[in-house]
């Protein structure tokens, strides 16, 4: 795939591809399928209107539910090289991958740093892409995620990746009390990554919200690693907090001594370099010892 710092481009072998967006909706090619949804995110003008018309599937908010019309096939796949994801139109307008992810995923994947035998905590896992980046190295991964399915459909991408085997432990757990929990318990983690919304409800009615909690939960997980941290990587989409924002809290907590960091909007772009911002993201890597 062809992916630059923080940006995901066209993929080399036609898994995604950002087609066109504007007036609050985009158009995407995942897994061989022309998707169109309701994105607030897109602003601008689309680029044309016929391109629009080759949806297969088209999601869009219809009072307070996302109906989607067309039918995806029933063994709708992502097949991002080291892993698989199995998709499909969710009733949150989500399909089971994000693929502004993949500068994250080859990040890892190139990481110089042996991450064999690592423990790892990837919280608000949903479908599991970035577990399944940490186990092809080797790390031993715990995966949270507060939704049942979610974690469901997680096990079933590990599985029908070959990584069924691997040292992961799914947990169905609000994110901060799995954290807190983990924090009594004396366990510690060498690689830390977190995806959080910007709202959100546990399985016991916990509400999260980003603004309000992501101080909080960068203190916990500094303490979670604290004395043997080796990765770092949180990424988030709430408008309001940027790259530089999330840089300048993770480093004031974790205090790193030695390694590299970088922080960045993640972007999604089409074939003509027509750039949809996707998030921001912050990600460090302790010197090779």
């Amino acid at each position: 795939m062809l992916v630059r710092h923080g940006v995901a481009n066209v993929m080399l072998n036609h898994q995604y591809e950002l087609l066109d967006f504007g007036r609050n909706e985009k158009l995407e090619c995942i897994g061989g399928v022309v998707v169109r949804r309701e994105t607030p995110s897109a602003p601008g003008g689309k680029t044309t209107s016929l391109v629009w018309e080759q949806s297969q599937l088209r999601g869009r908010v219809v009072g307070e539910k996302y109906i989607w019309d067309g039918t995806a096939p029933a063994d709708w796949r992502f097949d991002a090289g080291d892993f698989e994801l199995q998709l499909k139109a969710t009733p949150s307008g989500q399909v089971g991958v994000f693929p502004e992810q993949s500068a994250n995923w080859d990040w890892i994947k190139q990481c110089p740093t042996d991450l064999a035998g690592l423990k790892a905590i990837n919280l608000f896992g949903y479908t599991g892409a970035t577990t399944l980046s940490l186990a092809k190295r080797g790390a031993q991964v715990v995966h949270v995620d507060a939704a049942k399915s979610v974690v469901s459909w997680a096990r079933a991408n590990a599985l029908s990746s070959g990584l069924a085997d691997s040292p992961i432990r799914w947990m169905v757990e609000d994110a901060l009390t799995f954290v807190r929990r983990e924090l009594k318990r004396g366990n510690r983690y060498d690689i830390i990554v977190a995806d959080p919304p910007s709202f959100g409800r546990g399985p016991k009615g916990e509400r999260w919200k980003l603004q309000r909690d992501l101080i909080h939960l960068i203190e916990s997980l500094s303490a979670l690693s604290q004395g043997r941290c080796k990765m770092v990587l949180l990424s988030c989409h709430t408008p309001g907090i940027d790259h530089g924002q999330l840089r300048r809290e993770v480093e004031n907590q974790f205090q790193f001594e030695s390694g590299t960091g970088s922080s960045f909007a993640l972007e999604l772009c089409t074939r003509d370099n027509k750039s949809l911002p996707s998030g921001n993201c912050f990600r460090w890597v302790a010197d090779k010892s």
